[in-house]
């Protein structure tokens, strides 16, 4: 960790901007992305779900694609912004970093798995949908929606909201980005703890969310480096 810090500040001034503005663009594309799945049927039943899948194979692989790279984009945003904000608070924002890593990885495994497992799944489900395939589709399903949808928006919620206790701190950053980054967080708070009654709602709600630090992000990029050297 020091090691990364110190070539961030050696060498991460320069280029951290467009490593902010392509979170942005990609957190965009994946959004885009999975609104598009929706549209296909993704949010469906079981069986438009799985013939949606099958149809569309190689769609949900760009878009499970895409939101891995969403996914390191943004880690890349917390770990510039533990390097640029308060110092005296560098140990609170280092564990609010690997909770934000810990829930980085849950989201990562899920759309690895999805890549490899679902458009099996579909396949066999549209050729043989046995009573035993479909069971075994829904554990897999339940499974991964509460590694992501439960576990891994807790650990991004945990991370955010310290994340933005210390931003209200740091010189040089704007009021109204940090209460807008509050917004933010407190708003994947209240869809991880109401995400088991919400399930159907989950992929738009977090499709939302990818929207919603789109402008944070990019505005950020043009704050930096001036403000944070």
């Amino acid at each position: 960790m020091k090691g990364l810090m110190r070539l961030w500040k050696e060498k991460g001034v320069l280029w951290s901007p467009w490593v902010v503005r392509s979170a942005a663009l990609s957190n965009l594309i994946a959004a885009m992305m999975s609104l598009i799945l929706l549209s296909l049927g993704g949010s469906g039943s079981l069986g438009e779900r799985m013939y949606s899948i099958e149809v569309n194979e190689w769609v949900y692989r760009w878009s499970w694609g895409i939101g891995i790279v969403s996914v390191v984009g943004m880690t890349s945003v917390f770990f510039i912004l533990l390097c640029m904000m308060d110092a005296q608070y560098r140990g609170i924002l280092q564990m609010a970093f690997m909770i934000w890593i810990v829930g980085a990885c849950g989201w990562v495994l899920t759309d690895l798995i999805q890549i490899r497992l679902m458009p099996v799944l579909s396949e066999l489900f549209m050729k043989t949908p046995t009573a035993d395939l479909v069971e075994h589709i829904i554990k897999w399903e339940h499974l991964l929606f509460r590694l992501t949808g439960i576990f891994g928006l807790s650990c991004y919620a945990i991370s955010g909201l310290i994340y933005t206790a210390v931003m209200f701190r740091t010189k040089g950053m704007p009021m109204v980005m940090s209460r807008y980054f509050f917004m933010i967080w407190c708003f994947v708070l209240f869809i991880s703890i109401a995400a088991q009654w919400l399930v159907t709602w989950l992929p738009w709600l977090v499709v939302c969310t990818l929207l919603m630090l789109v402008p944070w992000f990019w505005k950020l990029g043009r704050l930096l480096p001036n403000q944070f050297t």
